[in-house]
């Protein structure tokens, strides 16, 4: 179950306390602005633990975007740490390399991929993945950067295509559907809702709620299957490590 919610995090997915907040008035960040974030999970009344998320500027108009995550329950456990390597260029990500490792429960698993000249390359074998070369592939996190950029921007649809850790190829298309307020741990925050569009008939139902004044950082997320809680992701805390050129 555990290595369910993990990866359920992940793709939703990625410390700054109010005074912090205060004394930042002046900084108007974009989601190009370096931040850590660290989230509480819960499923239900249970809570399994943390995860966090972190940007970082490497370069000009390169980032690394993180995800770690630390699950628990009972006897078992999830680890894991996904790591994209990416370039901006006009308000496109363009990923370069994705990094995924597992360790806990049941077996450890790894992934290396390497983005490069429309293909997608499994590192481990040396050799490309069976994919559309027309597309511009996302990997399993950076696709979230990309959703920032695009709600910033008034890009319509939200559609991207993605390879996961699985290195399975998927489409995750999201919509708009109001303006919420809503407090989590690390306060309260003016938020837009999306929702994952899904096929009909499916019995799952991801929401995710996003700042718009703190350049579109996940606030919260949720998800659910057959009307049961399978996770709640909310902000605990977070910091914008520095200021970075304005998203275009």
């Amino acid at each position: 179950m555990l290595n369910k919610i993990s990866a359920l995090i992940s793709t939703g997915l990625v410390f700054l306390n109010m005074a912090v907040i205060a004394n930042s008035h002046a900084i108007t960040p974009t989601p190009l602005t370096p931040f850590n974030a660290q989230y509480e999970i819960s499923k239900g009344r249970l809570t399994l633990g943390t995860a966090k998320s972190q940007l970082s500027q490497i370069g000009e108009n390169s980032y690394t975007l993180s995800y770690f995550s630390n699950l628990s329950l009972l006897i078992l456990s999830d680890r894991r740490r996904e790591t994209s390597e990416l370039v901006i260029k006009d308000g496109q990500i363009q990923t370069k390399r994705y990094l995924f490792k597992r360790e806990g429960t049941g077996s450890d698993k790894s992934t290396q991929l390497e983005f490069k000249n429309s293909e997608v390359i499994d590192i481990e074998t040396d050799k490309p993945l069976e994919l559309d070369n027309t597309i511009a592939w996302f990997d399993e996190i950076s696709y979230q950067l990309q959703l920032k950029l695009d709600l910033t921007n008034q890009v319509t649809p939200l559609k991207y295509y993605l390879v996961n850790h699985k290195k399975q190829d998927k489409l995750y298309e999201f919509e708009i559907v109001g303006e919420e307020q809503i407090k989590v741990p690390a306060g309260t925050f003016n938020t837009i809702k999306i929702v994952r569009v899904r096929d009909e008939g499916s019995s799952r139902k991801t929401e995710t709620w996003l700042a718009p004044e703190y350049g579109y950082m996940m606030i919260r997320i949720r998800q659910e299957k057959d009307g049961s809680e399978q996770l709640d992701a909310q902000l605990e805390k977070f910091v914008f490590n520095q200021i970075s050129p304005k998203a275009n």
